[in-house]
C-alpha cells in the first residue's frame, strides 16, 4: 500500500512540473498571435486608405498567397500587390467592420500556433455607384520576424469584380 500512494505522489509531481513549460509557450503564442493580428490591420487600414506604403516591409519576398477566386493559382507577392491595387482602383470608398481576429492551432496539439484568422464585413462604394456588401474570411501566416509568408482569402470576389465594373449607375 506505501508503494502505490509513494507512486501516485510521484506520479502527481512529475505531471505538476511539466504544465507550467506548457502555459509559458501557450502565452508566448498568444502573445505572437496578437502581434500578427496588428501587422493585419495593418495591412487592412493600408487598402482601405489607398496607402499600400507598408505592404512592401510587412509581407515576406517569398509569400504565397491564394486568392480568393475560382481555379486561381497560388501567386506571388509582386502578383497579389497588383491585384489588390486593381480592385481598390475600382472603389471610391472602402471600409470594414465586425473584425474579429482569432488564433490558428496547431492541427496535433489544437493550442495556438500565433498565426492569424480575421473575419471581416467589406463595405464599399464602387467608383461606377455600385455598392459592396462583402463577408470575408482570411487565414495569414507568419515567419518569426512577423512578416506574412502565407495569405488564403475567402469571399464573393467575383461578384465585388462584376458589380464594381458594371456601367455606372
Amino acid at each position: 500500500m506505501k508503494k502505490i500512494f509513494l507512486l501516485l505522489i510521484a506520479s502527481a509531481t512529475l505531471f505538476s512540473c511539466s504544465k507550467p513549460a506548457e502555459t509559458n509557450a501557450d502565452d508566448a503564442n498568444l502573445a505572437t498571435f496578437k502581434e500578427n493580428s496588428k501587422i493585419v490591420k495593418i495591412l487592412f487600414d493600408g487598402y482601405s486608405n489607398d496607402d499600400f506604403s507598408q505592404y512592401e516591409t510587412l509581407v515576406a519576398d517569398s509569400v504565397k498567397f491564394v486568392p480568393p477566386s475560382v481555379n486561381a493559382d497560388t501567386i506571388n507577392k509582386a502578383d497579389n500587390l497588383k491585384g489588390l491595387k486593381m480592385l481598390r482602383s475600382l472603389q471610391a470608398k472602402i471600409t470594414y467592420s465586425d473584425l474579429e481576429f482569432l488564433p490558428t492551432v496547431d492541427s496535433v496539439t489544437y493550442k495556438p500556433d500565433g498565426n492569424v484568422r480575421v473575419f471581416a464585413k467589406w463595405t464599399s462604394e464602387g467608383k461606377n455607384g455600385a455598392h459592396i456588401y462583402n463577408n470575408y474570411f482570411a487565414i495569414f501566416q507568419f515567419n518569426s520576424d512577423h512578416k506574412l509568408v502565407f495569405g488564403a482569402e475567402y469571399q464573393d470576389i467575383k461578384g465585388a469584380v462584376d458589380a464594381l465594373t458594371a456601367p455606372k449607375k
